[in-house]
C-alpha cells in the first residue's frame, strides 16, 4: 500500500480528494470577486462622501455670499454695486475668507456667479443688466457654477478605477432677499392723488408738506365729519387681521412681513385701534407698558433722541407758541385736512395755527424734485431756510424766535439732530437700546375712499413723532416719501 493509500485507506476518501481541491479553488475565485465588489463599493462610498462634503462647502459659500449681497439691494445702481462689492469681499482678506477643500484652498470671485431678480423665483438678470436697470431688483441668486470649475471638481476613486471618468463635479445655488419691510401697519388716506405737486413753489407729496405736523388720526378723503385710519394686514393673508396680540409686535417694531407694498392691493380693516396700540407706538420714546402685548426693548428700541417737541413749550425756536400740536384742522367738501393743506390758507389764519414747524424735516422747493419714481438723493433735496416761512405759511406767517434761533449748523440742521444739550435733546434711559430715526413712522398712504377690505397703497409716507402717542391722537410731522426698496429688513434664504 502506498503512502497515499495509507493516509486515505478507503476508496470513497480517495475519490473525494480532487473534489475538495476544486472547492478550495472556487472559494478563492468567489472571494476575489467579492473583494473586488466590496472595494468598489468602498471607493464609491468615499467618492460620494467627497462629493457631499464639497457640495456642503460650496453651499456654505453660496449662502454666505447671497446673504451678504442681498443686504445691499435697494433697487438702485448703488445697491447693485454694493452687492457686488460685498460678494467680492468675501473672497479676500485673511480672517473670514471663504475657502474649500477642507479649508486648505482659497477661492476667487467672479460676477458670473451672481444674478438679480425682483422675486425669489426670478427672472434673473446678470450683474451688467442689473446695473443698467436696477429697479425692483431686491433678490440675489448665487450659483457657484459661475466660479472656477476647479472649485467643484472632485478627484474620484470609483469612477477612475471602473470608468474612463477621472473626476466628478458639483455646485451649489442660493437665493436670498428680504422677507419684511420697515412699514408700520397703520394706513392713512393720501390727501391728493398726485405723488408730487407744485404747491406755490414748494414740493407737496400726496397732499402733505414737509415740516408740517398732522394729527394722523384726524384726516379723511373725501370730506367727512371724522378722521379715518386703517389696519393694513402686516402679512400677506386673505382675511383682514384685527387681533391685537397679532398686531402688537408689528407695531412695536414698525415692520410688516412682506417684501413689497406700493402699487399693490392690501387687505385692510377700519379703524386702527389706537386706544389699544398707542403704547406700542411709544416704544420709540423708551416708554413700555406692562401688558402681555407690551414691546420688548431688545426688538423695539428707543430713538437716540427722545426729546418731546411739544406745542406748549417744547418748540422754543418758534416766535409764537403754537396753539396746538399740529396744523389746525380744516374741513372742506373735498377733504378733511389742515390749514397747511390748501394752496393758500384761509383768510384769518394765524401764525400759531400752523403748529410746530420743522422739528425733523424742512420744506423743499419744487424745483429740487427730479422726476416721479426717482429716488431722493441720499443727502436729501436742497431745502428752504427759515427766512422763507413768511411766504410758505401765509396768511399767518410764523416766525422763528430771536432768543432761540432755529439751528443753522451743518452738523445740527434740525432740532431733532442734536446729540447733546437740553433744549433740543434728551437721551433715552442708559439701559435702553437705541437707534436713530426710530421716531419716524413709515405709513402706507392709501387711495381713498376705501371700499370693502382691499385698498391700493399709493406710496409710503415718513412721519416723525413729535410727541408720544395718546389713546386718541397720533401726531406726525411729514418728512417726505420713502421708497420701499430702501426699507427692506430681515434678509433670509429662500428654498
Amino acid at each position: 500500500m502506498s503512502i497515499s493509500d495509507q493516509a486515505c485507506p478507503t476508496r470513497r476518501c480517495r475519490q473525494d480528494a480532487p473534489h475538495g481541491a476544486k472547492q478550495t479553488g472556487s472559494i478563492s475565485v468567489m472571494f476575489v470577486a467579492a473583494l473586488t465588489i466590496i472595494l468598489g463599493f468602498l471607493a464609491l462610498a468615499i467618492d460620494l462622501a467627497l462629493l457631499v462634503h464639497r457640495k456642503v462647502e460650496l453651499q456654505n459659500v453660496a449662502d454666505t455670499v447671497a446673504l451678504a449681497a442681498a443686504h445691499e439691494l435697494k433697487g438702485t445702481p448703488a445697491g447693485i454695486a454694493g452687492a457686488l462689492q460685498q460678494a467680492s469681499s468675501r473672497f479676500t482678506g485673511d480672517a473670514d475668507r471663504l475657502t474649500y477643500a477642507y479649508g486648505k484652498a482659497t477661492m476667487t470671485w467672479s460676477d458670473a456667479a451672481i444674478a438679480f431678480g425682483s422675486s425669489p423665483g426670478g427672472p434673473w438678470r446678470s450683474a451688467g443688466e442689473a446695473m443698467t436697470n436696477p429697479d425692483d431688483l431686491l433678490y440675489v441668486q448665487i450659483d457657484t457654477a459661475g466660479l472656477d470649475n476647479e472649485y467643484g471638481r472632485v478627484a474620484t476613486l470609483f469612477l477612475s478605477t471602473f470608468t474612463d471618468t477621472l473626476d466628478a463635479f458639483t455646485s451649489a445655488r442660493a437665493i436670498a432677499g428680504r422677507s419684511a419691510i420697515k412699514v408700520t401697519p397703520l394706513g392713512i388716506c393720501a390727501m391728493r392723488e398726485e405723488s408730487h405737486r407744485n404747491h406755490e413753489g414748494e414740493l407737496e407729496e400726496f397732499g402733505f408738506r414737509r415740516g408740517v405736523g398732522y394729527n394722523l388720526l384726524d384726516l379723511n378723503l373725501p370730506g367727512a365729519d371724522a378722521g379715518q385710519t386703517f389696519i393694513v394686514n402686516p402679512v400677506a393673508r386673505a382675511t383682514p387681521i384685527t387681533d391685537i396680540a397679532t398686531l402688537a409686535p408689528f407695531v412695536c417694531t414698525g415692520t410688516m412681513a412682506m417684501s413689497r407694498l406700493s402699487g399693490g392691493t392690501v387687505k385692510v380693516s377700519a379703524s386702527f385701534p389706537i386706544d389699544q396700540l398707542w403704547q406700542q407706538l411709544n416704544s420709540r420714546f423708551g416708554i413700555y407698558g406692562t401688558t402681555t402685548t407690551a414691546c420688548d426693548p431688545r426688538t423695539a428700541p428707543a430713538d437716540v433722541n427722545i426729546k418731546e417737541f411739544t406745542a406748549n413749550g417744547g418748540v422754543p425756536w418758534m416766535g409764537a407758541t403754537p396753539a396746538q400740536q399740529s396744523a389746525a384742522l380744516l374741513e372742506t367738501p373735498a377733504r378733511r385736512w389742515t390749514v397747511a393743506g390748501p394752496d393758500t390758507a384761509p383768510t384769518g389764519t394765524l401764525a400759531v395755527q400752523f403748529g410746530p414747524l420743522w422739528s425733523y424735516a424742512k420744506a423743499v422747493p419744487y424745483a429740487s424734485y427730479v422726476s416721479a419714481g426717482s429716488p431722493e438723493p441720499v443727502a436729501g433735496y436742497p431745502t428752504y431756510g427759515v427766512t422763507a416761512w413768511g411766504t410758505l405759511y401765509t396768511p399767518g406767517q410764523p416766525t422763528t424766535s430771536a432768543s432761540t434761533p432755529y439751528p443753522a449748523s451743518a452738523q445740527t440742521p434740525t432740532p431733532y439732530s442734536y446729540t447733546s444739550g437740553t433744549q433740543f435733546y434728551k437721551g433715552p434711559p442708559a439701559s435702553n437700546k437705541s437707534l436713530p430715526n426710530r421716531r419716524v413712522l413709515h405709513l402706507p398712504l392709501l387711495a381713498c375712499p376705501v371700499s370693502g377690505s382691499e385698498a391700493i397703497v399709493l406710496g409710503i409716507g415718513r412721519f416723525f413723532m413729535t410727541v408720544p402717542a395718546k389713546n386718541n391722537a397720533l401726531y406726525g410731522e411729514f418728512a417726505g416719501l420713502a421708497t420701499e426698496q430702501s426699507l427692506g429688513t430681515r434678509i433670509v434664504l429662500y428654498p
